[in-house]
């Protein structure tokens, strides 16, 4: 199979978001059960190498300017969350919203779509960080409550 530029045979590993994958998995590799359930010290800077990996993205770098970086350049949000706040701050995030979706009415099944939507975005952007999810959820709760109600 051939990129579309240049004519090169595909690789995964060309691709930036299996990168920091990697990164991620290269990062987290010595870490115990414990760590996973909480997630790394607060504001913890990656490691020298990681950023040297991911140094394409220096923009994301600290502003320091001493080639510190943090979590928020392997740009998935579900990498992210579990580096910062581990597995218990993810079920944490999406058991808070799914209490706010069910409280507000909702199905099962319409949170479960609405939780995978939000989750397969986060696997390359902010997810649920992002102030397009929180207007959409925001809409999405209204147009629930504002539907009159038939006797």
């Amino acid at each position: 199979m051939e990129q579309r530029t240049g004519g090169a045979p595909f690789e995964i590993e060309s691709i930036d978001r299996f990168k920091f994958m990697l990164v991620f998995i290269d990062e987290t590799k010595e870490w115990s059960f414990l760590k996973f359930l909480i997630g790394s010290d607060r504001i913890s800077a990656l490691s020298e190498g990681a950023c040297i990996e991911l140094g394409y993205y220096e923009s994301l770098f600290s502003f320091k300017n001493n080639g510190d970086c943090y979590s928020v350049i392997l740009h998935s949000y579900l990498l992210r969350v579990i580096y910062d706040h581990g597995v218990l701050g993810f079920i944490f995030i999406i058991g808070f919203i799914y209490k706010i979706l069910r409280s507000s009415g909702y199905s099962y099944i319409n949170i479960i779509v609405v939780l995978g939507i939000v989750m397969i975005n986060g696997l390359s952007v902010s997810s649920f960080n992002s102030i397009y999810f929180i207007l959409g959820l925001l809409f999405f709760i209204i147009i629930k409550n504002s539907k009159p109600k038939i006797n």
